[in-house]
């Protein structure tokens, strides 16, 4: 990773003399930021290229390279890469896409990357738009940049070209340390990358514009490594809304898919989740700030009442509180206001036009629950008022050791040379009210939002149901099996039978009374209810003799169970198999509209009884489980208990149940219990591990 990202020789294969070619730009370009290393032109048509000699092959370049960049065609790349290798180059930059196959039939991307693996190399690339590197001043790409800012303490990564260069050629005075555009990660990763970040350089922050996770378990040991070093990782997931195509069966699954499991995987790994570039931007320049935040408080000062409903009513769309004031802070605020205005946070401080705001933003910067402080401003160019604002979040600044932003509320309206000169001193610059909140709690999430979680273990099946499991003539089990699996494990399930006759539910009512269900229970039939297989609240055994004659009629081949009815707040327990990061656990609130409202969330197993609070609390409908409404609050602990049993089961069964769901499991004040359930055996010749 060091001979490609951080090398003291370059071989620029395919250089040219002909001006704006590719080879000709990509040479140009390493050295156009002062590169101090050794660079080598290679072209078999040239003895020199201009005043520097060039060379046939890498191979007879004196004492070898670090790090060979193709300028060249497809057709070439594998004949030039093996003689890269050969020659000891240990890093290569692959801006081609090595697309076709060789004269023998090989895929091209297959043999460059077996020369990799082979001869130990890292490879950015294929298909890449290369790299930055500022620390080192190097700019490998052969469409550079004529101007580039210092370096700001963030690295990037993307594996979209056009991002990787929209956000390099930001103005924003953000100059990423090392940008990598990776490409089609042939040889070298997302993981490599990240790894390479935290152990070999001094970033704080590492961003990353993704369209998938191409080794996820490296991915994860990244992640949990950059957690651990206290190192942000900021992650905008393309591609997003595209469901998997193996979710087909449950509920959940429909609910679930990619995005499901990126978001739930994040969470776990506390890697920061963004919706926009301009979000991602506006997230580093935050968390890539040198003072640390120290106090989970935000306190905010805008110069306009409307401008601050409007910051109030976003905040509380991203779940963002402003910190509650101290008495003391609110009178040292109130003493600089004019008459009727009211101390508060946020604040508008502005009156009577006397310019009080570097007096209240610094007495809010001393409150001791407040860690950082923001100004909230339209900053556009030649106006004096601009010219004050700026002035007064200086002396903000240089009053407190804490954070100190100001934030846009229209980003095309600030003004890039007082931006600029903010930045310069360290006063981050938002460039948005939307996403300046986000960034805001992000910032805040990461350094006092995230709780640990406390230690979860599997909960592999007992043999019993390990037999069950195997016994089972089809890949979906009957609800009667799922039940009993469930059964088997701790999960209360409303009582059931097997019933073929009326006197089958007469003795199932008189061991656990009236009123019954009945059901079909056919694997092929997933929603039953919508196929008109379900009798609820049956209260005599005359009702029940006429519903079971009905659904034989209905479905004439299909077995059927009796349950016992209850009664709770209905919810969606399930877990499907992500093709990348394995089991996944969605939970919400459900019933026969689950996929109507989408009131659920997505979490990684195995979890404990507090993650399942916290996953129920972030739920739209979770004041209906707490007494809303005059309603009898559920049994939380019970609910809680039985949901972390679940996702235990759903880690421990990996790579044997595909998907298993509890659709609706009842919370009432008495506990919680197993309604109806849906398990799908994994196939047998598949595993996931």
């Amino acid at each position: 990773m060091t001979a490609l990202l951080r090398p003291k020789s370059i071989a620029v294969v395919g250089a040219s003399p002909r001006p704006g070619s590719f080879g000709a730009n990509l040479a140009t370009a390493i050295q156009s930021l002062g590169y101090p290393g050794a660079v080598h032109l290679v072209n078999p048509r040239y003895d020199r290229i201009g005043t520097a000699p060039c060379h046939p092959e890498v191979s007879s370049i004196p004492g070898g390279v670090d790090c060979a960049a193709f300028a060249i065609s497809d057709t070439l790349i594998v004949d030039a890469m093996e003689a890269a290798a050969s020659a000891g180059v240990k890093g290569a930059v692959l801006f081609g896409r090595a697309y076709g196959e060789t004269d023998a039939g090989r895929p091209r991307m297959e043999a460059v990357r077996a020369i990799a693996r082979d001869a130990g190399m890292a490879i950015c690339g294929a298909n890449c738009m290369g790299f930055l590197n500022l620390p080192d001043r190097l700019q490998m790409s052969g469409m550079p940049f004529r101007d580039l800012p210092a370096p700001s303490g963030v690295a990037l990564i993307s594996h979209s070209g056009s991002s990787w260069s929209g956000l390099v050629g930001n103005r924003r005075q953000m100059g990423f340390d090392y940008a990598v555009s990776a490409g089609q990660e042939l040889a070298t990763g997302l993981a490599d990358y990240i790894r390479h970040f935290l152990e070999q350089t001094d970033v704080r922050v590492i961003a990353c514009v993704l369209e998938t996770v191409r080794d996820p378990a490296a991915f994860i040991e990244a992640a949990e490594l950059a957690r651990s070093r206290g190192v942000p990782i900021i992650a905008l997931k393309l591609g997003r809304t595209e469901a998997s195509k193996t979710f087909a069966i449950s509920h959940s699954g429909a609910l679930s898919g990619s995005r499901a499991a990126y978001d739930a995987m994040f969470a776990r790994l506390g890697v920061i989740s963004v919706r926009s570039l301009d979000e991602l931007l506006d997230t580093a320049e935050l968390l890539a700030m040198t003072r640390p935040m120290t106090a989970p408080g935000i306190a905010l000062g805008t110069d306009s009442g409307g401008e601050r409903q409007l910051i109030v009513d976003l905040a509380a769309d991203r779940g963002l509180p402003f910190a509650t004031l101290q008495p003391q802070t609110l009178a040292a605020v109130g003493a600089h206001l004019d008459p009727g205005m009211e101390p508060s946070n946020p604040l508008d401080y502005w009156g009577d036009g006397g310019d009080v705001m570097a007096p209240v933003l610094t007495e809010m910067a001393r409150d001791p629950g407040v860690g950082v402080v923001v100004m909230a401003t339209n900053l556009p160019p030649d106006r004096n008022f601009s010219e004050m604002s700026a002035a007064a979040i200086r002396k903000v600044h240089q009053a407190t050791d804490k954070p100190v932003v100001v934030m846009g509320n229209i980003a095309t309206t600030l003004s890039p040379g007082i931006a600029a000169e903010l930045r310069g001193r360290g006063i981050a610059v938002l460039m948005g009210t939307e996403t300046g909140l986000s960034a805001l709690h992000h910032l805040r999430h990461y350094h006092f939002g995230r709780q640990t979680a406390q230690p979860a273990q599997a909960l592999p099946l007992p043999e019993a149901s390990q037999t069950l499991l195997n016994a089972a003539p089809q890949d979906s089990l009957r609800s009667l099996d799922g039940f009993r699996l469930l059964q088997s494990v701790g999960i209360a399930c409303a009582p059931f039978v097997d019933v073929r006759t009326p006197g089958d539910i007469a003795a199932f009512a008189a061991r656990h009374g009236l009123p019954v269900a009945l059901k079909i229970d056919d694997p092929a039939i997933a929603h039953k209810s919508d196929q008109g297989g379900v009798v609820l609240n049956i209260k005599t055994l005359a009702e029940a003799c006429s519903a079971l004659a009905l659904l034989r009629k209905r479905h004439p081949d299909a077995p059927i169970i009796a349950q016992a009815m209850a009664e709770g707040v209905e919810l969606i327990l399930g877990m499907t198999t992500d093709p990348d990061f394995g089991p996944l656990v969605t939970l919400g609130f459900g019933g026969i509209f689950t996929e109507i409202f989408r009131d659920t969330t997505a979490l990684v197993p195995p979890f404990s009884q507090a993650e399942a609070l916290q996953a129920l609390q972030s739920l739209k409908g979770y004041p209906l489980l707490t007494g809303a409404r005059g309603r009898e609050p559920v049994d939380l602990e019970a609910l809680c208990a039985l949901i972390a049993r679940f996702s235990a089961v759903a880690a421990g069964t990996r790579g044997r149940i595909a998907e298993l769901e509890i659709n609706p499991v009842l919370a009432g004040p008495n506990g919680a219990l197993a309604v109806d359930c849906i398990t799908l055996r994994q196939a047998k010749a598949v595993t996931h591990d």
